[in-house]
């Protein structure tokens, strides 16, 4: 294990000095007047808004994390807002290109970092071993590839969600940079983990410092609100859903509904089976029927009509998914990846709020006491659960329109330092 950290460490420490190397300027602080403390949750609206869009549009490219679906599904309501006015181009690598591109046009392939999974445990190891054998290669091929592309585009900003090659990009070019996820809530907010947890709290901050340095601003969306590790530079709103799950009516049907990350947790699949339960299961990339099991191929109209139906929801620890079951009133039963932190947080204040239960090895006796409890899990949901879409839209064109004029009035007042291309 020691060996394993020794080697995350490395490959962070590598991330810092490409990062540094490649620093032109550091991130621009805000303007005073811009300054917020602490975020107050809005009344809730579940109806569909027009923001209104900046005056002036501008050329934004977004980078976009492909591990896993929750980056790409909040990008692509974000892009479709900032699409209403401005110019966007995208850079996403994994299941996040192959969802935007379908809905987007301007969306380029690049590669990217992909955790390995065995056993519902991230491998540390692997996940090492791929990620610095492939380095090299994919930052000389992304960086020239995203630079040609912004000498012709001329970004006036950049967005990334947990994106790492623009947020390079962003130093390069000397323009504004806004951070836009759920994983800071990792390193820019004050939350309380048992003590068990803290060398796996601590490397997570690690790798999530090396993906992203030094923007303006970090904008972090969540279902719990811990403080705020630097209220000047950190905002943090309700989680962004997307127009098909705010159009659905949740309904109390008799199954279960189960989505998995990867395919590798079979002793979750062994006590479904010991249950007499009815479950239908997503994430396994097949239709297959097995006694009580319904496996089901991923399909938008289905997927959405199992969640909406359902009595409860199974599934690791993903922002995404738990946000959107806990829109729909659903309670979750969380069994998240082992040493993958974030998820692991996520179940943590999930159980912490009373919207659910967090299990690391569940027995058949958790899951039929946690079926015990559904009516006091929807009774917290409904009056602590809070949606707003309009509030980060609202403030993200404001950014935009600061940040932007900031940085040509700083750039008219600079003298070119002489950036060398990659």
């Amino acid at each position: 294990m020691c060996n394993i950290i020794h080697k995350m460490q490395d490959l962070q420490i590598t991330f810092r000095t490409v990062s540094k190397s490649l620093r032109c300027i550091g991130g621009g602080n805000l303007p005073k007047t811009n300054r917020v403390t602490n975020f107050r949750m809005p009344d809730s609206s579940f109806e569909e808004f027009n923001v209104k869009s900046p005056e002036i549009g501008k050329k934004i490219l977004y980078g976009v994390c492909g591990e896993g679906m929750g980056h790409a599904i909040r990008s692509g309501v974000i892009v479709e807002h900032l699409l209403g006015k401005n110019e966007v181009s995208i850079f996403a690598h994994g299941r996040s290109y192959d969802y935007l591109s379908e809905k987007f046009d301007n969306v380029h392939r690049i590669g990217g970092f992909n955790t390995v999974y065995e056993a519902n445990q991230v491998n540390s190891a692997k996940t090492f071993f791929n990620g610095i054998k492939d380095l090299p290669l994919d930052l000389h091929k992304n960086l020239t590839y995203m630079q040609d592309f912004a000498k012709e585009f001329q970004p006036d900003i950049i967005i990334s969600d947990f994106e790492f090659y623009t947020n390079l990009l962003s130093k390069i070019l000397r323009v504004p940079f806004i951070s836009l996820d759920h994983t800071h809530v990792v390193t820019h907010c004050q939350t309380d983990v048992p003590y068990k947890y803290l060398k796996d709290k601590l490397k997570a901050e690690g790798v999530v410092r090396s993906f992203i340095q030094l923007p303006s601003v970090y904008l972090i969306t969540s279902f719990y609100y811990p403080p705020l590790v630097n209220p000047g530079r950190v905002r943090i709103f309700p989680p962004v859903l997307r127009k098909r799950i705010l159009r659905l009516k949740g309904e109390e049907g008799t199954h279960i509904f189960v989505y998995q990350t990867s395919t590798s947790n079979t002793e979750l699949i062994k006590l479904l089976k010991e249950t007499d339960y009815r479950f239908i299961i997503y994430g396994f990339h097949k239709d297959q029927e097995d006694e009580n099991l319904s496996y089901r191929s991923f399909n938008e109209n289905s997927f959405y009509h199992d969640l909406a139906s359902c009595q409860a929801v199974i599934t690791n620890g993903g922002f995404n998914l738990i946000s959107e079951a806990l829109y729909l009133n659903k309670p979750v039963f969380s069994v998240p990846v082992k040493k993958q932190f974030e998820q692991v947080l996520n179940a943590i204040y999930l159980e912490k709020l009373g919207f659910g239960e967090f299990h690391e090895d569940p027995l058949k006796d958790d899951l039929e006491k946690f079926m015990l409890k559904l009516d006091f899990y929807r009774k917290n949901m409904k009056s602590n659960f809070t949606h707003d879409n309009q509030t980060i839209l609202q403030e993200l064109d404001k950014l935009i329109q600061e940040l932007t004029s900031a940085n040509k009035h700083e750039l008219k007042n600079k003298p070119d330092v002489g950036i060398t291309p990659v």
